[in-house]
Parts: structure tokens; sequence; C-alpha cells
């Protein structure tokens, strides 16, 4: 039996390991629910809520398309030699457009891989409410230093997707899609951070293929983003770090002093 003096020090570590960031109300009326459907039906509101939080996305990217604003152009960072850019010279790969769209799966996957407890289910909200911050922080950037993707209407570009079979998938994402919101990269940053606690719930069962083939499908999507023409290298370099800082800095933080804390009812931690 711990002694008071024990007990008192453990009291200190924890005041001292007070959470990072607290789980929000908003997820007060789902986490009512957790235990319904053996926690499908948590994962799959989990699925909405994200795309709820991350929804400010197409208002920004809409602001830019009317507004048709170019603060900068980000290739000029990356000059060759010869006096080219560096994004020109990266192949366009029609193809590599059905792993860019391999983001939604990272959306799916992330609320599905966690463990179904309680701490599981609180550390799943804390990596969704990151990835919304970073999202919401990169928001801001894509309103005040808005850069056009020009990298669409390159001459090769536009002479492939005349017979590509994917022409229509481009379309699509053209159609949804305006050519902004270029940097940071959310499709680097937000399945940087999905990838980083999925390995977290993995590795504790011991499943290392399991990441290191999640890690080698994050490294395709990151690659794709170039391939496509959707990004230029800035937007990826900048979508990379904007991911690592916020794990640095708050994710890692948080998972640490979360599960000091154990496992709480939302409700209570706000």
């Amino acid at each position: 039996m711990p002694s008071q003096e024990q007990g008192q020090s453990i009291d200190t570590e924890k005041e001292a390991a007070k959470p990072v960031v607290k789980i929000w109300r908003i997820w007060n009326p789902l986490w009512k629910i957790r235990n319904r459907g053996s926690g499908t039906l948590f994962a799959s509101w989990t699925v909405f809520g994200m795309l709820l939080l991350l929804s400010p996305y197409q208002l920004t990217n809409w602001i830019a398309s009317v507004r048709e604003v170019t603060a900068w152009d980000p290739k000029t960072l990356f000059v060759l030699a010869d006096g080219t850019y560096l994004d020109h010279a990266i192949p366009f790969v029609d193809w590599s457009i059905l792993i860019y769209y391999t983001i939604f799966a990272f959306y799916v996957a992330l609320p599905f891989s966690a463990p179904k407890n309680d701490l599981g289910r609180s550390e799943l909200l804390l990596t969704v409410q990151f990835i919304a911050l970073s999202s919401w922080f990169a928001y801001i950037v894509f309103l005040f230093f808005p850069a056009e993707i020009r990298l669409r209407y390159h001459p090769i570009v536009e002479e492939q997707m005349a017979t590509s079979w994917t022409a229509p998938l481009y379309g699509w994402f053209y159609w949804l899609d305006r050519p902004y919101n270029a940097w940071p990269s959310l499709h680097v940053s937000q399945t940087f951070l999905a990838t980083i606690a999925i390995s977290r719930w993995w590795k504790a069962r011991g499943l290392h293929l399991r990441i290191a083939t999640m890690w080698i499908l994050w490294t395709a999507l990151t690659v794709s983003t170039l391939t496509t023409k959707q990004h230029f290298l800035w937007d990826a370099l900048s979508g990379l770090g904007l991911g690592m800082l916020t794990w640095w800095f708050g994710f890692r933080l948080a998972m640490r002093t979360q599960k000091i804390f154990g496992t709480q009812n939302p409700s209570a931690q706000t």
C-alpha cells in the first residue's frame, strides 16, 4: 500500500502533467453512445464529425476562386541550374490520382483503428481535434496567402489528359476543388497525423507489418500530390512541417497526458 508521501508524489506528477488539450463539449452526444453497436456507431459518427469540422475548406477555396488573387508562386522557390523549375521537372503521372483519392481511406481508417475502449476513444477524439486545429490554421494561410495551382494547366498535363482514362477522375476533382488552397498541403498534414495515431494503436497490438504498409501508403499519397500536379513541392513540404509541428508541440503531449489521466467523460474534462 503506497505511503502518504508516495500518494502526494503521484498527485504532484499528475498535476504537473495536466492534459494539453481537453476533449471538446461537442463530442458529448457522441460519447453517450460510444458502446452501442460494438463501437461501430461511435466510429462512424466520428468520421462524420471530422468531415464537419474540416468543412470550412470548401468555403476558403470558394473565396479564393472568387477573388482570383495569388500572393506568390511557390514553384519559384526551387529553381534548377538551367533556370527551369523543379516542379515542372516532376513528371505528371495520370494514374496517381487513384492514390491521391486514398485520403478518404485515411479518414475512415482512423476511427475504425482506435481501440474500442474509453482510452482509445478519447485518444481518437483528441486526434480529430488536432487534425481540425492544424487544418484551421491552414485555412487562415489559404485566405491571406493564396497561391493558385497553375501546374494543372501545364501543356504536358493538358495533352495527356486529352486521351487519359483518368480524365473523369480529374474532372470531378477539379469541379470539387478549385486550384487554390495550395499550401500547406492538407493531404500531407492530415494523413500524417492520422498515420501517427494509427501506428500508435497498432504498435500496442504488435501489428508492425500493417504499420509499415500504412507509412508506405502515406509516402505514396504525399508523392501523388506532386505527380497529379495538384500541389507544388513547397505545399508538400510545408504540409509535412505543419503535421510534424502539430504532433511535436501538441498531439504528442496530449496523448501522453491522456494516458496518465486515463479515461474520462469528455464533459468532465471541459
